[in-house]
């Protein structure tokens, strides 16, 4: 497995935590998308969620934009 790959699956694990937390419906509102158009961009969310919308669901969440990108979410 690539390092990339190894990044796509982090950022899918990261969402999918905080979807679980959150819930889908209330993340897909913050960035302004139905609940379809959210379930199609959690299919590959590193080339369907823009940096902005990364960057709405970061600070809904309270977490740290590097650490959704880049690092690995652990929630309590």
């Amino acid at each position: 497995m690539t390092a990339v790959q190894k990044d796509h699956i982090r950022l899918l694990e990261n969402l999918s935590r905080l979807q679980k937390l959150h819930t889908a419906k209330a993340l897909s509102e913050i960035i302004g998308v139905d609940r379809s158009t959210w379930t199609r961009k959690m299919k590959e969310p590193w080339r369907t969620f823009s940096y902005d919308e990364l960057r709405s669901i970061s600070r809904f969440c309270k977490i740290d934009f590097v650490q959704l990108v880049d690092g690995e979410i652990k929630l309590r």
